[in-house]
């Protein structure tokens, strides 16, 4: 069902606008269809990559969520002593890097349950630890408050 298609002015034979545009040069007549320009390096040879790796690329381990979840653990107590000073009595002390032990090594098996079928980079563990330990962390201190 072609249609003629009316005729609106222009001369279909007519080479296109842009080709008697300022700074157009022709190719020259004798240059084969994708053919390097004259003087142009010669295209590189083709080299055989080889094939992407499949199946095993490592798994983010439970030491590797650990230390994640022991860096926000010392940021913690870092804030603590920061705030509140000196600790009163060495069991005072004992009770909160007990508490921040506690956290951090209950998150970190939340974390390696979540990130251990693959590797990931130590960025990737140490921003989803942090979740973790926060939640962990607020629920051990809820539970010093009650009781």
């Amino acid at each position: 069902m072609n249609q003629p298609r009316p005729d609106d002015g222009t001369d279909r034979d007519a080479p296109p606008s842009w080709m008697g545009a300022p700074g157009y040069v022709p190719a020259p007549p004798n240059l084969m269809p994708h053919a390097p320009m004259p003087g142009a390096p010669p295209y590189p040879a083709h080299v055989d990559h080889p094939p992407p790796p499949v199946g095993d690329r490592g798994r983010t381990g439970y030491l590797r969520a650990l230390a994640a979840t022991a860096v926000w653990a010392l940021a913690n107590l870092v804030v603590v002593l920061v705030v509140s000073g000196p600790a009163p009595s060495p069991e005072a002390l004992g009770r909160v890097v007990g508490a921040l032990l506690l956290a951090a090594v209950l998150a970190a098996v939340g974390v390696w349950l979540v990130l251990r079928r693959r590797r990931r980079a130590f960025w990737v563990v140490l921003l989803v630890a942090l979740p973790f330990f926060l939640v962990l962390r607020l629920l051990s201190a809820a539970g010093g408050v009650a009781s």
